[in-house]
């Protein structure tokens, strides 16, 4: 397997294909920006604080929303979890300016719904039965706007709650998010960790815990923009990629695990 060249293109990328549209020789790692959102509907869900749902709501459908005519409907991942909550994301691109598309999904969503604002992204929020929804909506710098449309499980969640992570973080280490994705015979599952440790300590500590599982560096590391490093890792349990960025005395770690599933 090749190392990236370049890391700004690994790190600030956006990867909204599925696993199984990605060349067979290559598994893609999910881009930072897509963790972002993560992290924001993971605080959504945390905020809405759903109810226990009653046993007949158990089996209930996902639900749907209808979408601006004209517009490019792009479904993320396939089978997704985002710190144990199952999701289903859709990524809608339409001509419409953003304040049109937040007024379409005010229609579509009815009352009682929520809306707030996170930097420059207005989100609609809504219960269902058993489910949550999300609406992240942004302006888009062609005239047009985005929406992220998030539907989670919360009983998914509740079961979820408390299970061990499969890996072995550096002390003092905060997780940020978990993502799992399986689409097309391929599993990810995606770290966002921060510590105050040092890049070398997290890249020796981190790479210790992949050896165990019998992943180990193929090249040297490659050292990006402000020193941070970048590092592939092979075996045949599957592949792992390593980002380590330092700032204000503080060190992220994205890292992203896959394997191929029988």
């Amino acid at each position: 397997m090749k190392a990236l060249r370049t890391l700004p293109a690994a790190v600030t990328s956006i990867a909204v294909a599925s696993p199984a549209q990605m060349p067979a020789d290559r598994v893609q790692p999910l881009g930072v920006k897509r963790l972002l959102l993560a992290c924001l509907l993971s605080v959504c869900l945390f905020l809405a604080s759903p109810v226990p749902s009653r046993a007949g709501e158990l089996a209930a459908a996902w639900p749907t929303l209808a979408h601006p005519r004209e517009s490019r409907i792009d479904e993320v991942g396939g089978q997704i979890r985002i710190n144990g909550t199952p999701m289903r994301i859709v990524r809608v691109q339409a001509t419409l300016p953003v304040d049109a598309l937040a007024s379409h999904y005010r229609q579509v969503l009815g009352q009682p719904h929520a809306e707030s604002q996170a930097g420059s992204a207005q989100v609609l929020a809504q219960g269902r039965s058993n489910f949550f929804i999300t609406v992240t909506l942004q302006q888009l710098p062609d005239g047009g706007s985005e929406a992220l449309v998030a539907v989670a499980d919360s009983h998914g969640a509740r079961a979820a709650a408390g299970r061990p992570l499969g890996l072995d973080i550096p002390a003092g280490t905060t997780l940020l998010s978990d993502m799992e994705s399986t689409d097309g015979g391929i599993a990810s599952r995606q770290f966002v960790l921060a510590n105050a440790h040092s890049l070398r300590v997290n890249l020796d500590r981190l790479s210790a815990t992949l050896a165990r599982r019998g992943l180990h560096p193929e090249s040297p590391p490659v050292t990006g923009k402000d020193g941070a490093l970048l590092q592939h890792f092979g075996g045949t349990s599957g592949q792992a990629q390593l980002v380590l960025m330092r700032h204000e005395n503080q060190t992220h770690a994205v890292l992203t695990l896959l394997s191929r599933q029988p």
